[in-house]
């Protein structure tokens, strides 16, 4: 299995904190575009609504063109019906309706915005109030010849109304008519330059989604593809060592927390393989020992028989006895070195299995945390979340103001749909996540029962390996026995010159020995069986 130690470090919140993070990017370059769309829309409209509003006192200045000319004609037939004194005097009607229309004019040629013209539209707009006023210097004549009340004053102040009053009227309309025109133009131009950038505007904020979301769903892909992959076989391997398979090692190469549960899992299978082989080795020398026992017995079997036999003989039987003796000495010498190494043997292996409980309690920790960081990143989800549809709730609240306010607000309209669009979308997005967090969930919790499984199967072979000590301590005691029993027996062969009775109890003593020794060796051989046939169970 590739080692990852020596790798750059990257677990898996840094790889789900990537995802957001190109989320968030893409995010904040939607946002800013949108921003400087809206600035521009905003700045355009602005120059609409200030084009507008001269173009309606334009049109003001038209409607007192035809009203200021009205009254005129008016106070004019009033001279020739009231007569011309009358018509101009300050009660009279039309007169005075003259004076308060020019006046409210002058008003409104005063407060025009003549900052938001260009060049030319002043240098037009000048020559309309020198036109107005060139039109009130007539009047001024036509007045004061009306004042003087002749007929001939009257008739040269009707031909100054028709003549040079009407000149100066038409010059005025065509004047204004031709500023009113110049100021729709330029409106209706900035009004198709503010459509142009907003679909221009619209358009980099559809590529900056897809893209962003491309960007997103590829490395989402990409990282749920690995992830899923190492999760795999670390299961494969979990699933292998369950039915006791322990060939089958978690070939992941990642430096997140699933590629250190599979080296901790990698090492647990290596500890359990080499415990299995102490094992396997401490039972075949605890077979060999029961052969040489059971040799053993049967030697001292066939001493004492010899010496029951031939008790006649002294001479020939205790030198027989003497050498079975002997020869029982040295396999019980051996069967008590076999059986301290098996002790030996099985308390190491009890304490493997004990750093194996405890590797497989580090690993459920570690999935554990990996549980808990899965549920962390799930409410930061959740957040996104939150602030997705707080933004959806904005944008349609910007979306009913914007049609409150008409046409005016329909470029706004427009944007707050976009960004409503962009919040469902980001909703959307944070959803799919928590879809996938909760699938890592699911695989963490059944990567902790496939190792609280593994942790019961060590429990189970040290149960095993305690069982092991128990016997060979029986056992320790059995050859002392043996030992004892042995003993003696040298002690009756010193006795066999003096006393032949001696020499035959001896030697029932020694087949008593023997038999009981041959139980011994029977439960060892047993013993050892049943642990060959549970280690067989494992491969390793």
């Amino acid at each position: 299995m590739p080692t990852v130690k020596n790798r750059p470090r990257y677990d898996l919140r840094a790889k789900i904190l990537s995802v957001g993070a190109v989320g968030m990017l893409v995010a904040v370059l939607v946002a800013a575009a949108g921003w400087s769309g809206l600035s521009s829309s905003q700045s355009s409209s602005s120059q609409i609504v200030a084009l507008d509003t001269l173009r309606l006192q334009v049109a003001q200045i038209s409607r007192y063109n035809s009203d200021v000319s009205g009254w005129q004609v008016a106070y004019a037939w009033d001279a020739s019906t009231i007569g011309p004194q009358a018509a101009v005097a300050p009660d009279s009607a039309n007169r005075a309706g003259f004076v308060t229309s020019i006046g409210e004019l002058h008003t409104l040629l005063d407060g025009l915005d003549v900052e938001t013209m260009t060049d030319a539209e002043k240098a037009l707009f000048a020559e309309i109030t020198s036109s107005w006023d060139a039109f009130e210097a007539v009047d001024a004549q036509v007045v004061g010849l009306y004042e003087d009340g002749t007929e001939a004053s009257k008739v040269e102040a009707d031909g100054l109304v028709v003549g040079a009053g009407y000149e100066q009227y038409y010059a005025i309309t065509s004047q204004t008519a031709e500023l009113g025109e110049s100021l729709t133009d330029r409106a209706d131009t900035l009004q198709q330059d503010m459509t142009s950038a907003r679909t221009r505007n619209g358009a980099v904020v559809v590529a900056a989604v897809l893209l962003g979301l491309a960007a997103v769903v590829t490395l989402s892909l990409v990282l749920g593809r690995r992830v899923k992959r190492s999760a795999a076989e670390v299961n494969g391997a979990l699933e292998a060592l369950a039915v006791g398979d322990l060939t089958r090692t978690p070939q992941v190469a990642s430096t997140d927390e699933i590629g250190d549960m599979a080296a901790s899992l990698a090492e647990a299978q290596r500890s359990i393989a080499r415990l299995l082989a102490g094992v396997v080795g401490s039972s075949d020398v605890l077979a060999t020992a029961a052969q040489q026992l059971a040799s053993s017995s049967s030697q001292v079997a066939a001493g004492s028989e010899e010496t029951s036999a031939q008790a006649g003989v002294v001479a020939a039987a205790a030198e027989q006895v003497s050498r079975n003796v002997q020869t029982v000495a040295a396999g019980a010498e051996e069967m008590g070195a076999s059986i301290r190494e098996i002790a030996t043997n099985a308390n190491e292996a009890a304490r493997v299995a004990g750093q194996a409980v405890d590797f497989s309690t580090a690993t459920a920790a570690a999935i554990g945390e990996l549980g808990e960081s899965s549920k962390e990143i799930g409410s930061v989800v959740k957040v996104i979340t939150s602030i997705a549809e707080q933004t959806n709730l904005l944008a349609l609240n910007a979306t009913i103001e914007a049609a409150r306010a008409g046409e005016a607000g329909k470029g706004f309209a427009v944007v707050a749909s976009e960004v409503k669009d962009l919040a469902a979308e980001s909703g959307r997005a944070a959803e799919d996540i928590a879809r996938r967090i909760t699938q890592v969930q699911a695989q963490t919790t059944s990567a902790v029962a496939a190792i609280g499984e593994i942790s019961a199967i060590i429990a189970s072979i040290n149960d095993y390996q305690l069982t092991i000590a128990s016997a060979v301590e029986e056992q320790t005691a059995t050859t002392n026995e043996m030992s004892r029993s042995v003993t003696e027996a040298a002690t009756g062969a010193g006795e066999i010159a003096a006393n032949i009775t001696g020499v035959a109890s001896a030697a029932a003593e020694s087949t008593i020995t023997v038999g009981q020794m041959s139980e011994t060796v029977d439960e060892l051989a047993r013993t050892s069986a049943e642990l060959r046939t549970q280690v067989g169970s494992f491969t390793v």
